[in-house]
């Protein structure tokens, strides 16, 4: 379990930096669009205000909301619609973090596991004198521990990183729904 956890998180940890290499995060940009959306909308012209959303320039989460928002522009329930999207994107962004939230607390476990349980014939090995079993069986506990704390804690950084993003991504998604609202 514990060399599926290292992949897993070599796997997260690459995920990572290609999305890294995709996000563009631009306020201003931000700004116009909904103020330019916004106006469209207060003079009925949904079509406009459709394309301002769509030309949107943010990271792909982001996009894809106001892609999203776009299409319930016109409704007439658009405040109750808009929320339920948030709603449904605060869920996802969730969904996305629990990987790492439970990578983050389960190798280290695995890595206790494995220290735990190669002691007992360590210490059977000093206990008839085998040396060799001994130092044998300890290398592969304390390895085990290390690795175990190193998933645990890039599992943890890397969590900590998407949090933020994501955090920004919702806020910026709130900003929008706001500003059409």
């Amino acid at each position: 379990l514990l060399i599926i956890s290292v992949v897993w998180v070599l796997v997260i940890s690459g995920q990572m930096i290609s999305e890294y290499s995709g996000r563009t995060r631009d306020l201003k940009g931000l700004r116009r669009v909904g103020k330019e959306a916004g106006e469209e909308i207060k003079t009925g012209e949904m079509e406009g205000a459709v394309r301002s959303l769509q030309s949107i320039r943010a990271n792909p989460e982001v996009r894809k909301f106001a892609r999203d928002l776009s299409r319930v522009l016109g409704d007439a329930k658009f405040p109750l619609e808009s929320e339920k999207l948030l709603q449904d994107y605060e869920i996802s962004i969730s969904k996305k973090l629990e990987q790492l939230k439970i990578l983050t607390r389960i190798a280290p476990m695995l890595g206790l596991m494995g220290t735990l349980i190669p002691l007992g014939p360590a210490l059977m090995g000093l206990s008839s004198g085998n040396v060799q079993a001994l130092a044998t069986n300890l290398v592969v506990a304390f390895s085990t521990t290390v690795l175990g704390l190193l998933v645990g804690g890039v599992a943890y950084a890397v969590f900590v990183i998407r949090r933020r993003w994501y955090s920004q991504d919702f806020s910026d998604m709130e900003y929008l729904a706001g500003v059409l609202a």
